[in-house]
């Protein structure tokens, strides 16, 4: 039996902070507002990325954050060798949402004391069908989660990318999502707004 129980120690262990760091399996209780993700690889990545992130927070105190999917995924947590000198931490998860972002944003940002916080988000709650005013809803409680912790760390917000149709964002859409984060920062001036709609669009959007 006791064999039994040194042997169960770390499995339980590593089982306990899994269930810890995995997506929550129902909606209910949780801030904001839409459906959770729920294919393969946005669940494995949501739990393996967190609880790696979880054992960085002192070494991660006061950095530059990145807030996002995977386009912010996607600059590795090296940051492909761009912005020398900055202390930077790479909190995206390809496929989430702002609901995702809000539920983890204690833990994977505010937690880090950050000295400035870079987000882009809202993309993928369009791919799903969801409007822009739930979108604005969960960012305005995003920013306001930001400012409760903070109301001098700079902010800064990238408008929503331009996409492919094939994607099901249409422009009109991501274009409306723009709108509603502008409107909701407008005149504030922790928040700087940088358009990166303009830098990628087509003239088809």
């Amino acid at each position: 039996i006791l064999l039994l129980a040194m042997t169960a120690g770390p499995t339980l262990a590593l089982a306990q902070e899994a269930d810890r760091f995995a997506l929550p399996k129902s909606e209910e209780g949780l801030p904001g507002e839409g459906k959770l993700r729920r294919y393969n690889g946005y669940v494995k990545t949501w739990a393996s990325r967190r609880a790696a992130w979880s054992k960085q927070i002192k070494q991660d105190q006061k950095a530059v954050v990145f807030l996002g999917d995977s386009i912010t995924q996607g600059w590795g947590d090296k940051f492909r060798g761009n912005f020398a000198g900055m202390k930077l931490a790479n909190r995206g998860i390809g496929g989430d949402t702002t609901r995702g972002m809000l539920i983890r944003l204690q833990e994977d940002v505010l937690s880090l004391n950050h000295s400035a916080i870079v987000i882009l988000m809202g993309t993928h709650e369009l791919e799903v069908g969801l409007e822009p005013e739930l979108i604005g809803r969960n960012f305005t409680k995003i920013i306001a989660g930001i400012k409760a912790h903070s109301k001098t760390t700079p902010i800064i917000l990238c408008r929503v990318f331009p996409s492919s149709a094939s994607k099901k964002r249409p422009a009109d859409k991501i274009q409306s999502v723009n709108a509603i984060y502008e409107a909701t920062v407008k005149g504030d001036s922790q928040i700087t707004v940088v358009d990166t709609w303009a830098l990628f669009a087509t003239a088809e959007g």
